[in-house]
């Protein structure tokens, strides 16, 4: 068997199974019947002397030297031991029945729970539309709102595969006629869940059981801020009735019991992130309209709680009313505190941008003017250098030019003295 199965059956059926642990088995009167009528303690009168001081030498009492006192030191020692042994005895039969009790509770628990999967694996075989959405819910891959049509032993399968959804936000499972066992199921998705943020279960037929269930989770999520529970008769009378239905005024009024209203405004004291719960129309009775007002009190958060078509009483409703007006006063009120405070934090931070924006464009300027001078140093250095290697290549060319000159003149001067010795040597033959 699949301990973590088990556990999840465990919780999302609201078994507390510690308690049932813990309770208790027998005892008293009930433990003094099942004693062995024949198990009684030794009699000393009916030892020798020898046996009687072998006896108080072996539980280390020292011999008197007085019979009768021996006697009575030992029988009190055996009165002693008797008791404890019986004390044994009734302990070891009480946890035998607790290890029974366990055991028949874990069987009954396990039966329990695959006849329910067993169920639900049935209705699941025959709405295909219905197991392909759930797929879709398990693999977090829908929208954020959703509205599915479902029926009290699906609607179970949707309310485990919500324990592992972070993708919806808004479910709406209204009129289904969904069933107080459905309901507590849907309730306990938020023990879990901290996603979801709008859940409509209008028009079902929840009932305490679901109450109860949503008194749970809500003292523990910190997600939802939407509830609406509108024409579910979340109370009913010891015949099954819903509270308000075939009342006879000429007849004494039934007190009903409010205990699952009565956690259901419990958690109220607890949860801050519930805004808005709706009881329109759930035959909440008088004797539900003081639990409902007293935990509105101690409530912050809460700014709308329909209870309109039940029958609390006036007095409640104008409590409710009167911690509604507070709640939304101190609401506004900080709204405004928070946007004052977002406005003061937005023109803060704008001024520092505008400082850093200044103190960029200062450095960009800086760095732009650094550049332009480094860039015109950059221009100097070269035409400086172009000037120069210009001026070499000038004076270079210049020299050239010069030798050019010389070489010339020299060959030119060689040529005419060559001419001249030519001449000469005409001469010198005529």
């Amino acid at each position: 068997m699949d301990v973590n199965l088990m556990r999840d059956f465990e919780e999302l059926e609201g078994m507390n199974v510690q308690e049932e642990e813990n309770a208790p088995i027998g005892g008293g009167a009930a433990d003094a019947d099942e004693d062995d009528e024949n198990f009684r303690p030794v009699n000393c009168a009916t030892l020798s002397s020898a046996d009687i001081f072998y006896e108080l030498e072996k539980r280390n009492i020292k011999s008197t030297g007085f019979p009768d006192t021996d006697k009575d030191l030992l029988q009190k020692a055996f009165d002693a031991e008797f008791e404890a042994d019986r004390e044994d005895a009734r302990a070891r039969r009480k946890e035998a029945k607790r290890r029974a009790a366990l055991q028949a509770g874990l069987q009954k628990r396990r039966m329990l729970m695959e006849s329910t999967l067993q169920e639900e694996q049935d209705a699941l075989a025959l709405d295909h539309q219905v197991t392909m959405m759930l797929e879709l819910v398990r693999e977090n891959n829908t929208a954020t709102t959703m509205r599915l049509d479902v029926n009290s032993v699906t609607a179970r399968v949707l309310a485990k595969a919500m324990w592992a959804n972070n993708t919806i936000t808004c479910l709406d499972l209204s009129s289904n006629n969904l069933n107080d066992h459905a309901g507590s199921y849907l309730a306990r998705i938020l023990k879990r869940n901290f996603t979801l943020k709008k859940l409509e279960l209008d028009d079902n037929n929840f009932g305490p059981r679901t109450c109860a269930a949503f008194g749970e989770s809500l003292r523990v999520n910190t997600s939802l801020v939407y509830l609406s529970l509108d024409s579910n008769p979340l109370v009913v009378g010891s015949d099954g009735v819903p509270a308000g239905v075939n009342v006879n005024v000429a007849e004494e009024p039934e007190v009903f019991d409010v205990s699952g209203i009565a956690a259901l405004a419990a958690s109220l004291r607890e949860n801050t992130s519930l805004t808005s719960l709706n009881l329109w129309r759930c035959n909440i009775p008088s004797n539900g309209g003081p639990c409902i007002a007293d935990a509105m009190e101690c409530n912050k958060t809460v700014l709308f709680l329909e209870i309109g078509a039940n029958q609390v009483n006036l007095s409640d409703a104008k409590r409710v009313a009167a911690c509604l007006d507070a709640n939304l006063a101190d609401y506004e009120a900080s709204e405004r505190s928070r946007r004052a405070a977002e406005t003061d934090k937005a023109k803060k931070e704008a001024a520092q941008q505008a400082v850093v924006e200044k103190a960029k464009q200062d450095e960009e300027i800086k760095l732009w003017l650094q550049n332009r001078r480094e860039g015109r140093a950059e221009e100097r250095r070269a035409e400086e250098e172009q000037r120069v290697l210009e001026a070499i290549q000038e004076t270079e060319d210049a020299a050239k030019r010069l030798e050019q000159e010389r070489k010339a003149a020299a060959a030119k001067a060689a040529e005419e003295a060559a001419k001249k010795a030519a001449k000469g040597d005409k001469k010198k033959k005529k």
